[in-house]
């Protein structure tokens, strides 16, 4: 029997909503706390986002950190490093950061871009050594959060 469309979609929303509820910075003193802010609470995914993101430094692994990125960053990431895509640039971006051995999400804020219409989500990144600089966060078209903007890396005016 073959199924409708009209039933998977909602069934898939569903699954996707239920599979990413599971942990959340929630509205108290503990969910402020967690986010390492006042005011607004940073979603739980941005911040599994980052934490991705920084398991993809220590290991090196262009594919899984590159699928963390929007376009622009995997566009800024190769021409930084003069690689021909993101995956290849992405172990001596790594390596730049000492492998990202040390490297751990801090601090956290929840702010919005000039206009007030997207949610950014800027993630300290610490070292006890260096300053690796800040990871920024936004929601792609699928809603789900992507790294817009890596330390150390120049989007050339974006």
């Amino acid at each position: 029997m073959r199924r409708s469309p009209l039933f998977t979609l909602p069934l898939a929303l569903l699954l996707a909503v239920t599979a990413c509820s599971g942990e959340e910075t929630g509205g108290g003193d503990a969910g402020r706390e967690a986010a390492g802010q006042e005011g607004g609470d940073v979603p739980a995914e941005a911040l599994r986002a980052a934490e991705g993101f920084v398991a993809s430094l220590q290991a090196a692994d262009g594919e899984a950190g590159c699928a963390l990125m929007d376009e622009a960053a995997r566009k800024a990431l190769a021409d930084a490093h003069g690689a021909a895509d993101c995956a290849a640039a992405f172990p001596p971006y790594a390596e730049s950061l000492q492998n990202g051995e040390g490297v751990e999400t801090g601090e956290t804020a929840m702010s919005t871009d000039l206009g007030g219409d997207t949610s950014i989500v800027t993630v300290t990144l610490v070292h006890p050594e260096e300053d690796p600089g800040s990871l920024e966060l936004r929601q792609d078209s699928d809603g789900q959060w992507v790294a817009t903007r890596l330390p150390g890396v120049s989007l050339g005016g974006a």
